[in-house]
């Protein structure tokens, strides 16, 4: 043993001296060198890992059902507006992939799985960035914006950035949100036929037991004259429930949560549990609309295109429905009836003072990047010198002026039907600014319903800890279970297939099935950092 350590020792000795040798060579030489020499070799020092332009980025994006396909001679990698990104972007070598939205967990569980990867994928859905963040499978951006991305950087706001941070790290780029009118956020509310409401008399109802009184008088005196239906939702898009229902359950504090595993809410400081605060009162409300027939008895089943169909042909009095939607309703409503309005309508009270829906997202959208990505510095300038050129996003937003679109008097008027014929556009504009969203929103026809529902007032007001809440692991081995026993429970309590006290029975169940370990695990991340976000974000 020790001669085996002498000998180490020895040979540790020579390899020392030889180093020193070596450096003090260099050293030397380094004496010697020039002053011209010695700043060329600091500046490329400094410059840090070089681009390569011509390396295959491959880029993911979601499909979208407004787009009918592309114009002729085109298509998903061979268009005038990824030709163009090409061309102004330098990066020639660029793979457009276009996937189905309902599919996207799925298909990004196939890709890293089989580890064939996207190096940049673009996702509107929150879900997939926390499920492949919490998996470590995405990676942290921090060292490719600060070197590649000064313009994103500009765009993203101090709460996008902490909604995608997990353990003092960026793991997505994200796309913070940009869609207010007459300085009011947009998004989705109580929308109501206002033609209905004037011969009927009815004003917008303030609380749920006007709610209640609204929805009953528009069944009995039947306003449509072919057995009116007072409220028509969509929960056969996602077998849950409570979609669609947010004009309800946001007076009961449910509104855009209810499609988690655990629906959290912060009351008096603490992360807690919604369902064990307001659930069987809401269960309770939603019981009697359904037996009174006050909510569609088939919107168990129905989906968006079921809901399109009941509005446009006059049948129904009131949805909750997006800023986007009256635009389409309006044009089958108008053939059956010229004296056909919508309007939206203020949020509805609950009895404790709740109501709003849930606040804009911090971000709209994710740019995420898998962990095994090998263009990951080329996909950040990529997104980056897109962002720096002003002409190039207006072409790949708007197309080409005299061809696609005019300008008149100062505003952008689409050409019929070249215009049309370029929608496909949407999966190359690369990010949302509130000067690239308005005029996009214009040319789709949206004012009418942005101007009704920014007179509503402000509705997004109900501050959602679940943004900025990373899924924990005990949330992603049981969440898909937790989700599908409360539909089951909530789905069969509504229409009366059981009673409210089965709830006891799912409570019993959801527990055994892991919601105690899931509460537990968000409430020890709350402690930790949750609370800190929630004061410093929580602005009323």
């Amino acid at each position: 043993m020790r001669k085996r350590l002498n000998k180490w020792s020895t040979t540790t000795l020579l390899v020392t001296l030889a180093a020193t040798v070596s450096l003090a060579g260099c050293s030397n030489e380094t004496n010697k060198a020039t002053p011209e020499a010695k700043a060329t070799k600091e500046a490329a020092a400094t410059q840090g890992p070089k681009l390569n332009k011509a390396a295959k980025i491959r880029i993911a994006v979601p499909d979208n059902a407004g787009v009918k396909g592309y114009e002729q001679g085109a298509s998903a990698n061979d268009n005038q507006f990824l030709n163009m990104i090409k061309e102004k972007t330098g990066y020639s070598n660029i793979e457009w992939n276009v996937i189905p939205a309902a599919n996207q967990l799925d298909t990004y569980n196939l890709m890293f799985a089989s580890g064939d990867v996207y190096d940049l994928i673009y996702t509107n859905d929150l879900n997939i960035f926390k499920r492949f963040s919490a998996q470590g499978a995405l990676l942290p951006v921090d060292d490719a914006i600060k070197q590649f991305g000064s313009e994103v950087d500009k765009l993203v706001t101090e709460n996008a950035w902490t909604a995608v941070t997990l353990e003092g790290k960026k793991y997505a780029i994200p796309v913070p949100p940009f869609q207010k009118f007459e300085n009011v956020d947009l998004g989705a509310g109580f929308l109501a036929r206002q033609d209905w409401m004037d011969k009927l008399g009815l004003k917008a109802p303030k609380n749920l037991d006007e709610l209640y009184t609204f929805l009953k008088t528009m069944k009995d005196k039947d306003p449509s004259g072919k057995g009116t239906i007072p409220y028509v939702a969509a929960a056969g898009n996602n077998g849950n429930p409570l979609d669609g229902l947010d004009v309800i359950t946001a007076a009961f504090g449910l509104s855009g949560i209810n499609n988690l595993a655990v629906p959290f809410i912060v009351k008096d400081g603490k992360l807690v549990d919604a369902q064990d605060v307001n659930l069987k009162d809401l269960l309770t409300y939603l019981n009697k609309l359904y037996k009174e027939g006050l909510i569609d008895n088939e919107y168990l089943f129905n989906k968006t295109q079921q809901v399109t169909e009941k509005i446009s042909a006059g049948k129904a009095a009131a949805a909750y429905a997006g800023y986007w939607d009256p635009a389409t309703y309006q044009a089958g409503l108008s053939k059956i009836d010229a004296n056909a309005k919508l309007s939206f309508l203020p949020t509805v009270e609950g009895k404790d003072g709740q109501k709003g829906y849930t606040m804009p997202a911090p971000v709209s959208n994710f740019y995420i990047i898998p962990k095994s990505s090998k263009n990951v510095n080329e996909a950040v300038d990529l997104l980056n010198t897109y962002l720096k050129d002003k002409d190039l996003q207006k072409f790949v937003n708007f197309g080409k002026e005299g061809v696609h679109y005019d300008m008149v008097n100062g505003a952008l008027t689409p050409k019929k039907p070249a215009y049309d014929q370029i929608i496909y556009k949407l999966y190359y504009r690369m990010w949302n600014t509130p000067d690239i969203w308005l005029p996009n929103a214009l040319l789709g026809g949206y004012e009418p319903a942005m101007k009704s529902f920014a007179q509503a007032g402000a509705q997004l007001t109900a501050f959602n800890i679940n943004q900025y809440r990373p899924q924990t692991e005990v949330e992603l081995a049981k969440g898909r279970a937790l989700i599908d026993l409360r539909n089951e429970y909530v789905a069969k309590i509504i229409n009366g297939a059981l009673p409210l006290t089965a709830l006891d029975e799912y409570y019993k169940k959801a527990d055994a099935a892991g919601r105690q370990d899931v509460i537990k695990a968000s409430q020890d991340w709350f402690t930790k950092d949750g609370k800190a976000i929630y004061d410093k974000l929580n602005k009323k």
